[in-house]
């Protein structure tokens, strides 16, 4: 489904991501692990167009574009990537003057053109699958920060997007309301949701992930499936990286 191809990009002087090479198969689990600053969160924003690239390319689907496309190209591209991908952010991003149910249509009533019965319907199969149907006409400040990015993955889905990009969407939740995100986002991989995932749940990405990628000063230093990452990383950087996560724990 996805193919990047030495992938650059750099914000002035810094170069953020150095010649990534990705490929992601349908209905496979990446989730992308390491410290901040590692490129992982602008790899994600240059899978859908939020960053535009430097120098190489990206292909989602039958789509590509990359640094070397032209203006109108990559426009085009981009309207229709972003057509079929999700993505939840750290911050959830509602509009705080739309109920539950508003945030939801918005997108698919906008930018699919549906009509507004059409789109409760959808809304409401969606509000009910992450547990918050009951929330539908509640404003997100009476909402808990869980529920929240809860109502951002129902708004993400209600595009009906082949392709969920997170970006570590528990990392500003407390503790206590981090379980019934990743249930979520557990019930959308059993689905067979093709997902990339940035985040520091351990945990989370041993349990679901097909493959974890770590990534380190902008480069892909290591891949692997869960098992053999977490218990015997090859690379010295990556066994630096879990001893100091253990330590922390």
């Amino acid at each position: 489904m996805i193919n990047v191809r030495e992938l650059k990009k750099q914000f002035g002087s810094q170069v953020v991501l150095k010649n990534i090479e990705l490929s992601v198969s349908e209905g496979e689990i990446v989730v992308l692990v390491g410290p901040s600053g590692s490129g992982k969160s602008t790899l994600l924003r240059c899978l859908n167009g939020l960053e535009s690239p430097d120098g190489g390319s990206i292909t989602v689907g039958s789509i590509n574009w990359g640094a070397a496309s032209s203006k109108k190209e990559k426009k085009q591209a981009l309207v229709e990537v972003r057509s079929h991908t999700g993505m939840v952010f750290q911050h959830f991003n509602l509009f705080p003057h739309m109920t539950v149910l508003e945030n939801v249509i918005e997108a698919p009533r906008t930018v699919k053109g549906m009509s507004r019965d059409e789109a409760v319907r959808l809304a409401e199969e969606l509000l009910k699958k992450v547990g918050l149907l009951d929330k539908k006409d509640e404003h997100p400040s009476r909402l808990s920060g869980g529920q929240q990015q809860r109502v951002a993955i129902a708004r993400a889905l209600a595009m009906q997007p082949d392709l969920m990009l997170f970006d570590e969407p528990t990392s500003a939740l407390d503790p206590e309301l981090v379980g019934e995100v990743l249930k979520v986002m557990k019930s959308l991989a059993e689905e067979g949701m093709t997902m990339i995932v940035v985040t520091h749940e351990m945990k989370f990405a041993r349990e679901v992930a097909d493959r974890v990628i770590f990534m380190s000063d902008g480069v892909i230093v290591e891949e692997s499936d869960p098992e053999s990452f977490f218990t015997s990383p090859k690379t010295e950087r990556a066994q630096r990286f879990l001893r100091q996560l253990a330590q922390e724990e």
